[in-house]
C-alpha cells in the first residue's frame, strides 16, 4: 500500500509540469483575481462610490488582513483536513466571495468581502504552495525551479486575463460596471475549479510538510524574512494604485490595457526566464536580484509616465513579483526538512501578509495628504523594495538540513 507521503512522488513525477499548471488555477484566482484585479476595478469604484484614496487603500488593507488571518490558520487547516482539501475548499470559497462582492456598494459589505477573499486566497496559496513543493520534489532537479515557477506564474495569467477582459467590460457597462467585473471574476473562478480538481487528484490528500516549525530551524532564515517583509510592504502599493496613478496622469484605456496585459504576460513568462535561477542553491541572492529588478520597475512610473516607460515598468515588475514568492519556496525546500515545508511556506506567507496589509493604507494616506500624492506613495514603495533587495543579498546559504 502506498503511504500518503509516498503518493505524490509516484503520481506527480509522471507529469510534474502538467500538474503544476493545473494547480496554478489557485494563484490565478487567489492573487490574479482576488487581489490584483482590484487595481483595475478601483477607478470606477472610487468614482461611483465617492471614495478618498484612504478609503480605497482600506479595501486592500482589509484584503491583506484577511490574507494574514488565512495564512495563520492555513497550517491548522492543512493538518486537520489535508492540503488537497484545503486547497479546493478555499478555492471554492474565494470564487463565491468574488461573486458576492458585486451585490452591494456599502463600504462595510465590501470591506467584509475583501477580507474573506483575502482569507480564502491565503489558504489556497499556502496549501497550493505545499502541494507544488511536493510535486517539485518528485521532479528531476533540473525541472524543480520550472515546476515552482509555473505554479506561481498563475498569478501572472490572472493579471493577463483581467487586463484583457476588464477594461473593455468596464468601458461598456457604465457607472456600475465594477459590479459586472466582480461577478465575472467570480464566475470564471468557479469554472476553474474543474481544472484545479483534476490536477489536485494527482497529489496526495495528505502530504508531508504540515508539522510545526521549531524556531531554531527558522532563525538562520531571518534575513530573508526581513527582505520579504519589505517586499510585502513595497509591492502592494504598485499593484493597488499603479492604474489609478496612470489614469491621473492622463492615460487612456488603451495604455491601461497594454500596461496591465504586459504585467500579466510577463508574469506568465517569468518561469522561462528564472527557472535556472530558482533551481540554484544561492541563499538569498536569487531573491535579492529579483527584488532589485522589481524595485526598479516600481520606480520607473515615478520618473516618467511615457508609454514606453510604463510598458518597461510593467515588464520588469511582472517578470519578478511572483518569482520573488517562488524564491521563498525554493529557500524553504533547500533549507528545511520536508516535514516542516508547510509551516515554512506559511511563515513566509504570514510575514508577507502582515506587511502588505499596511501598504495600501499608508500609500492612500500619503496620496490624500497632498504632499506629492500618489507619486510620493509609489516612490516610497519602490525604495522599500530596493532596501529589501539589499537585505536579501545578505542572506547566507543555509546548510543542508539533512
Amino acid at each position: 500500500m502506498t503511504s500518503a507521503s509516498d503518493q505524490p512522488s509516484r503520481v506527480s513525477s509522471r507529469a510534474p509540469l502538467l500538474t503544476a499548471a493545473g494547480l496554478a488555477v489557485g494563484p490565478v484566482v487567489a492573487l490574479g483575481f482576488g487581489r490584483f484585479a482590484y487595481a483595475l476595478l478601483l477607478p470606477p469604484m472610487q468614482t461611483a462610490l465617492h471614495w478618498s484614496y484612504t478609503q480605497a487603500g482600506a479595501m486592500n488593507t482589509a484584503n491583506g488582513l484577511g490574507y494574514l488571518f488565512g495564512a495563520v490558520v492555513a497550517p491548522l487547516v492543512m493538518r486537520r483536513a489535508g492540503a488537497r482539501a484545503a486547497f479546493l475548499a478555499s478555492l471554492l470559497g474565494t470564487g463565491v466571495t468574488l461573486v458576492l462582492t458585486a451585490l452591494s456598494g456599502d463600504l462595510r459589505w465590501l470591506l467584509a468581502m475583501r477580507f474573506l477573499t483575502g482569507l480564502g486566497g491565503a489558504v489556497t496559496f499556502t496549501s497550493g504552495g505545499l502541494l507544488v513543493a511536493q510535486v517539485a520534489s518528485a521532479a528531476p532537479d533540473r525541472r524543480a525551479g520550472a515546476v515552482l515557477g509555473l505554479f506561481y506564474a498563475g498569478a501572472g495569467l490572472g493579471i493577463l486575463l483581467t487586463g484583457l477582459g476588464l477594461p473593455p467590460l468596464l468601458a461598456h457597462t457604465g457607472a456600475d460596471g465594477w459590479r459586472a467585473g466582480w461577478l465575472g471574476l467570480g464566475l470564471v473562478s468557479l469554472l476553474g475549479l474543474g481544472v484545479a480538481w483534476t490536477a489536485a487528484r494527482h497529489t496526495a490528500a495528505r502530504v508531508q510538510g504540515s508539522a510545526a516549525l521549531p524556531v531554531a530551524q527558522l532563525r538562520p532564515l531571518l534575513r530573508s524574512l526581513l527582505a520579504y517583509a519589505c517586499a510585502g510592504l513595497g509591492y502592494v502599493a504598485y499593484t493597488t494604485f499603479s492604474v489609478s496613478y496612470l489614469r491621473s496622469q492622463g492615460a487612456g484605456t488603451p495604455l491601461v490595457t497594454l500596461f496591465w496585459a504586459l504585467l500579466g504576460l510577463s508574469g506568465v513568462l517569468a518561469p522561462l526566464v528564472w527557472s535556472r535561477l530558482l533551481s540554484r542553491r544561492w541563499g538569498g541572492r536569487s531573491m535579492g536580484l529579483l527584488m532589485l529588478l522589481m524595485g526598479t520597475g516600481a520606480a520607473l512610473p515615478v520618473v516618467s509616465t511615457a508609454p514606453w516607460v510604463a510598458a518597461l515598468s510593467a515588464v520588469l515588475f511582472g517578470l519578478t513579483a511572483l518569482s520573488v514568492v517562488a524564491s521563498t519556496t525554493t529557500l524553504v525546500r533547500q533549507s528545511l526538512p520536508a516535514a516542516v515545508w508547510g509551516a515554512g511556506v506559511a511563515t513566509y506567507t504570514v510575514t508577507f501578509a502582515a506587511f502588505q496589509s499596511l501598504g495600501p493604507l499608508l500609500t492612500g494616506a500619503l496620496a490624500d495628504s497632498g504632499a506629492g500624492g500618489l507619486r510620493l506613495g509609489l516612490g516610497a514603495s519602490a525604495a522599500l523594495l530596493l532596501l529589501g533587495a539589499g537585505v536579501a543579498f545578505s542572506q547566507r546559504v543555509v546548510g543542508d538540513p539533512g
